[in-house]
């Protein structure tokens, strides 16, 4: 690898992205202290910790697959994580049992680890560590090999959690939805040295902009095709909830709560273009104009439009662009169903 130069402040979540090969998990295990760097340091709180050992180190790191005793039932596989290292049993079993509730596993208690999901047993995974205080924490992909209707829960879930924590984390990961979900920063990651780190608001921004660097962002990541919009809940009720992104107001599925603000990924795919406003069932309808039309040989089109605070980008067939006559400059109207909105971040 070559020299890398990494800083996580309190309360941050930093993930990092980056090919297969480059380097990622390699960062985590020089961290942790499963590998020793050939030159440099490690700082945590002001203090070396280089030379430290990996007990002493105080870093929580999390797998792929979470490595659990399988004889042991849950509130067991997590005190065993803490047991040895710090006294006062009746404060750390107020402690598992706060982080049970936190987590949405209390019911699991007394189970056993085999007739657990594979979401469930990430939670336990990172109860386990939590509860011994960790001053770092390192995550590596935890749920690359989870089912997305876990992966969209446990992603929601998981940044509530850290925040409330508040200790520096570093999330490895191959997929867009984990950088929109859990990032505060990100760092790309190309033959073992660090070509990039921003806070997502401006990746977001060099993104709308076409910014070569978020070019070659797209290019790493697993499928950069969502578009990623912020707002505030005005309104939620019955299933439905209203946000407002600019002086837009959208609607998407789902109830959150009046004043918090939420991140959204709508695919390219689900946004309809229209010359005139149609009668739709849709209940998004926003006026937008036309910045940049990129075609591909496959006869799919992407086109990409400014809707005053915002960018998003619609794919379809050259045909339906033929249909339309859409062109660079036309105004036009982008319309998809509140069922499109997939809610990623909730704050």
């Amino acid at each position: 690898m070559g020299p890398v130069s990494l800083k996580v402040n309190d309360n941050e979540i930093l993930v990092m992205i980056g090919p297969t090969g480059s380097g990622k998990t390699t960062v985590l295990n020089v961290i942790s202290g499963l590998v020793k760097p050939d030159c440099g340091s490690i700082v945590v709180d002001g203090i070396d910790i280089t030379a430290l050992p990996i007990e002493s180190r105080r870093i929580g790191y999390t797998f792929q697959n979470p490595t659990l005793f399988p004889h042991l039932n849950v509130v067991k596989n997590i005190f065993f994580g803490v047991a040895k290292k710090r006294s006062g049993k009746n404060e750390i079993e107020v402690e598992i049992k706060k982080l049970l509730d936190d987590l949405g596993i209390s019911h699991l208690t007394n189970r056993r680890i085999q007739g657990l999901s594979g979401g469930e047993m990430q939670k336990v995974s990172l109860a386990r560590m939590l509860v011994t205080k960790p001053k770092i924490i390192l995550m590596d992909e935890p749920f690359s090999h989870l089912d997305i209707p876990t992966k969209r829960k446990l992603r929601l879930e998981l940044r509530r959690v850290l925040r409330r924590q508040a200790v520096p984390t570093i999330y490895v990961t191959h997929f867009e939805d984990d950088v929109y979900s859990l990032a505060d920063s990100v760092s790309l990651l190309q033959n073992g040295m660090i070509k990039y780190t921003d806070r997502l608001e401006s990746m977001l921004i060099r993104r709308q902009n076409n910014n070569p660097t978020f070019g070659f962002l797209s290019n790493t990541l697993s499928s950069i095709q969502g578009n990623y919009l912020e707002g505030n809940v005005i309104n939620s009720k019955g299933g439905l909830t209203t946000f407002n992104v600019g002086s837009h107001l959208l609607e998407a599925l789902g109830d959150y709560s009046v004043g918090s603000k939420i991140g959204i990924l709508v695919r390219p795919e689900d946004i309809i273009l229209s010359r005139e406003v149609v009668k739709t069932s849709a209940r998004n309808l926003v006026k937008a104009k036309v910045a940049e039309i990129t075609s591909y040989d496959v006869g799919i089109v992407d086109v990409h439009m400014i809707v005053d605070a915002f960018h998003i980008t619609s794919r379809i067939t050259e045909e339906a662009r033929a249909d339309i006559s859409i062109s660079q400059g036309d105004d036009i109207y982008a319309i998809f169903k509140a069922s499109s909105p997939q809610v990623v971040r909730e704050e």
